[in-house]
């Protein structure tokens, strides 16, 4: 008779976005941008609430708590967790959960041991801080065109907004953003997070370059994360014809956020991006600097 550890599944399968919800609406794009996400299993209880994030989605602007997602329902798993939406709230916490889940598990390949949460500082002096075993997820924590890691609070707190772009055909204005509907900007932001429990003091700004790293590796990471989507990448190779060098999604960061807030492209672009004269995609230059011995 087998053990109940040897009956349970070694993943969990839930749906999400590649990127964001605009690429959905785009032809050649949306069948690359709706995937499933491959979890390694673990117990849940609702919300979701594991071994290493609780997702609290509370709204202080509608001042709502809304419903958590029970991702251990069987009608749930049956269809690898709700569909795509950008309208259930439910759906939001599955994408968030799913998105910080792949990154640790990238982390804790690369690294050989677990992810370790930063210990949280207290002003208490008989104790100087205290064990945090699990990191909290606001999915709507504020209504802003922001997203940001706390080191205090040990907490990512994700942010939407109305739109603002600077052509309506790229995008629908006054249309609600999600940032916790970008795959790019929650691996950036828990990327904030396992830094900091890697290393607290890289969060003091001694100098300019400690916090420029901090957001240079967090990109790389959301960047190199494209790369283990089969789909996606193939797609991209076939588009590009193996000129990765050109404009493609794989070096592009935040599309849906970048457009949303007025730009011509994404947020962040790692090899090129729209001229604002020509508003044509340019490669960027390499700077050249003359160094005299």
């Amino acid at each position: 008779m087998q053990s109940e550890d040897l009956l349970k599944p070694p993943n969990r399968r839930l749906r999400a976005y590649a990127f964001d919800p605009s690429l959905s609406l785009k032809m050649d794009i949306a069948e690359i941008n709706n995937i499933v996400y491959k979890v390694l299993w673990e117990d849940l209880s609702v919300g979701p609430i594991g071994e290493y994030i609780e997702l609290i989605d509370y709204d202080p602007t509608t001042k709502q708590f809304y419903k958590p997602v029970n991702l251990n329902d069987p009608y749930v798993l049956a269809q690898d967790g709700y569909d795509p939406s950008e309208s259930n709230p439910m759906f939001h916490q599955q994408m968030v959960y799913a998105v910080i889940m792949t990154t640790i598990k990238n982390f804790e390949r690369a690294l050989g041991r677990k992810i370790i949460w930063a210990p949280r500082r207290l002003i208490d002096t008989t104790k100087y801080e205290e064990y945090v075993q699990r990191l909290r997820v606001y999915p709507h924590a504020f209504r802003d065109s922001n997203a940001y890691y706390s080191p205090v609070k040990k907490a990512l707190l994700f942010g939407y907004f109305s739109s603002t772009p600077a052509n309506e055909a790229l995008l629908m204005p006054d249309s609600l953003v999600f940032t916790c509907l970008s795959h790019d900007i929650i691996a950036h932001e828990v990327t904030h997070a396992i830094l900091d429990g890697i290393h607290s003091f890289y969060n003091e700004p001694t100098n300019p370059d400690v916090l420029a790293f901090h957001e240079a590796f967090a990109d790389i990471v959301a960047l190199f994360q494209h790369f283990t989507f089969p789909d996606v990448l193939k797609n991209q190779i076939a588009k590009t014809r193996g000129d990765l060098a050109s404009q493609n999604l794989l070096g592009q960061l935040a599309q849906e956020f970048g457009t949303a807030i007025g730009n011509y492209g994404s947020l962040r672009d790692a090899i090129g991006g729209i001229d604002p004269e020509t508003h044509r995609w340019k490669m960027k230059e390499p700077l050249r600097m003359n160094i005299r011995l």
